[in-house]
């Protein structure tokens, strides 16, 4: 089935909702018997849910900047760290704000968190909202105020704020030490049950939230967006490939569809032009984003990590090492025209962090 058009709204309001650490490896399993993401779980089935996506770095500051910059993250170095470089990436809020969009940043912790201050700056939210804008009582986690206590604020927010809006969520309770305001679900004290019950505390929070956003005015013009900032480590399978497989799932009562899953593989770093090509734009000025629904181009993703990249097609994919310069990991017949277009995109893509 072909599908390029989800939505029918002009101008929809935009929520992003971008979670920490929402490995794929989360979703749809359970750990002691416990189900790790039911309120995500639940709302795949009412959205459309994008199946085979990989984040394009392992930390949150690629993450932001491959979501609203769309662009690809660094083997050893982040763009974010050099203000002059980010500066010059195109951002998905000065360009809603540019339609006469109302944009806010919703954050538990310290803006400077991950050097991300001067980046979200220049992205030019008309609101911020960090740690020093809760009750000292409310900075309950060691970052800050932990998921529940934003989403209250949030949703305060949105229901006041004019629309058409573009508001970006991004949440902490599920970054280490993985500490919850609330008793423990999967107990044990080893890392993965740790995380796992933050992602499970994470969960309750942004489904509650989506379902506070349903009963307001807004919500039938709205596309909402859940994406990892990155995968991650835990819990541990043999495949490095699993730690940046992360889950993307579109809601909104400004959908045209719902309940699917698209399996067209992609990266965060698409989101952007998937955006763009739903809400009116007819340009897409981010170079290194494309449609995830556009059935006509060649899908793929591409990740990078300290000294070495990953480049995934439908069906086969391969992780390279800089360093050794070996192939640490593959699946599917890899031909020699694969890890050449693999090791372009890295060349091209730092190439053009070096000429920023």
């Amino acid at each position: 089935e072909k599908i390029t058009d989800l939505s029918a709204t002009p101008n929809p309001n935009i929520i992003i909702v971008v979670w920490e650490s929402l490995t794929k490896k989360a979703i749809d399993t359970s750990k002691n018997g416990i189900i790790i993401t039911p309120g995500f779980n639940q709302l795949k089935k009412e959205g459309i849910y994008f199946s085979d996506i990989y984040a394009s770095g392992d930390r949150t500051d690629k993450g932001i900047v491959a979501v609203l910059s769309g662009y690809p993250a660094q083997p050893t170095t982040s763009i974010i760290k050099i203000p002059q470089k980010a500066d010059k990436l195109p951002k998905l809020p000065k360009l809603f704000a540019a339609r006469g969009y109302h944009t806010s940043y919703h954050y538990g912790g310290e803006l400077e968190f991950a050097n991300m201050k001067a980046y979200l700056m220049g992205c030019g939210f008309d609101q911020y909202v960090s740690k020093d804008d809760f009750e000292s009582k409310d900075q309950n986690s060691k970052w800050g105020a932990h998921d529940g206590i934003v989403k209250e604020r949030l949703i305060k927010d949105l229901s006041v704020k004019p629309t058409p809006f573009f508001a970006t969520w991004l949440t902490l309770s599920s970054h280490e030490p993985y500490e919850t305001p609330v008793s423990n679900v999967i107990t044990g004290k080893d890392d993965e049950s740790m995380f796992l019950n933050s992602i499970h505390y994470s969960d309750s929070c942004v489904y509650a939230f989506v379902q506070q956003c349903r009963q307001q005015p807004f919500w039938k013009n709205t596309i909402l967006i859940i994406v990892a900032d990155h995968g991650h480590r835990l819990p541990r399978t043999k495949n490095k490939i699993d730690d940046f497989k992360i889950p993307v799932l579109m809601l909104g009562g400004a959908l045209t569809r719902q309940g699917i899953e698209i399996n067209n593989t992609g990266s965060q770093t698409d989101i952007a032009a998937t955006l763009l090509a739903q809400t009116g734009f007819t340009s897409n000025p981010f170079p290194w984003s494309k449609n995830l629904l556009n059935n006509s181009r060649n899908h793929w993703a591409y990740f990078s990590f300290n000294n070495g990249f990953g480049f995934v097609q439908p069906e086969r994919y391969f992780i390279y090492d800089n360093i050794g310069k070996t192939m640490i990991e593959k699946k599917g017949n890899i031909t020699a025209s694969d890890i050449r277009n693999g090791e372009a995109i890295q060349q091209e893509s730092f190439a053009d962090y070096l000429n920023k």
